[in-house]
């Protein structure tokens, strides 16, 4: 599979943008906490996907030929988008870091990263499924793109800001993530099913989907598998499981539902299968 830089860049904007929100929603909770560590890691992760956007169209001075045409292309506003959300964490990191008294900017930053990052997935969705590819075009890829942003950006919250968050919270966030998955699999496998059903290019996906079962096994397997290990001291009774315990269970956790993301998104670009003219 020759789209590893692409990859990156959508997992890694997702997340970056999932761990904004999170952000955004830990200060309505906490008013007095900056979390810092997981604006310094939205930051960081959406400046490592812009810069592999900018590896897979092969020179940097294709990304200004990419905002070229904005009025009609879908890949043109997800560039500009992903570009602005990125200067957005950035100045967002810098402020939590060096400006923390400076309330009105944070706040205003904040928001405006969460609402922007949400409308970038959905350019990035609408890149995707008006691609001429089947297995691509779908709700099941919204339903991805958004479910793995949301799941991604509730651990790196959870993982940052473990210390941070009162013993309520500690078990909300490992429910988020596992509600997250399970709609995750909810669309995708009955989608799957259905392509068999539809053209030649479908069922070719759907054959494609076929011959990589166990692949896919093991991607849902490490995703239902991470979040459920999630949930294990969320529902220890209070004091059963101590802090370092609790947090090395959400480290041990988190790598094995990231690693099963990033399965899902090869499987994601290695099922494509055009019907005519492929992705633009």
């Amino acid at each position: 599979m020759d789209e590893t830089a692409l990859l990156i860049f959508t997992l890694c904007l997702q997340a970056a943008i999932g761990s904004m929100i999170f952000i955004t929603l830990g200060k309505q909770l906490y008013k007095d906490k900056q979390f810092k560590v997981s604006a310094l890691i939205s930051a960081c992760l959406s400046v490592v996907g812009v810069l592999a956007s900018f590896v897979h169209l092969g020179q940097p001075f294709s990304a200004l030929n990419s905002l070229s045409n904005l009025g009609s292309s879908w890949l043109s506003k997800e560039a500009l988008l992903a570009g602005i959300f990125m200067g957005i964490t950035v100045l967002y990191a810098w402020v939590q870091y060096y400006r923390p008294e400076s309330q009105g900017l944070n706040t205003v930053l904040r928001w405006a990263g969460s609402v922007l990052g949400l409308v970038t997935i959905f350019s990035m969705v609408k890149v995707y499924t008006m691609a001429s590819v089947p297995v691509w075009d779908g709700t099941n890829t919204f339903v991805d793109f958004y479910a793995t942003a949301i799941a991604l950006g509730a651990l790196i919250f959870l993982v940052s800001s473990f210390k941070e968050l009162n013993e309520a919270n500690q078990r909300l966030f490992p429910f988020i993530v596992l509600a997250t998955v399970v709609i995750q699999v909810a669309a995708a496998v009955p989608y799957a099913f259905s392509l068999g059903l539809n053209g030649m290019a479908a069922q070719a996906s759907a054959e494609v989907l076929s011959e990589m079962g166990v692949v896919i096994a093991l991607k849902w397997l490490l995703i239902l598998g991470g979040a459920g290990l999630l949930l294990w001291p969320a529902i220890q009774k209070a004091g059963a499981t101590g802090a370092k315990s609790a947090s090395g269970i959400i480290y041990v956790a988190a790598a094995i539902l990231l690693i099963g993301e990033i399965i899902g998104r090869y499987v994601f670009y290695a099922s494509m299968i055009t019907s005519h003219i492929g992705l633009t």
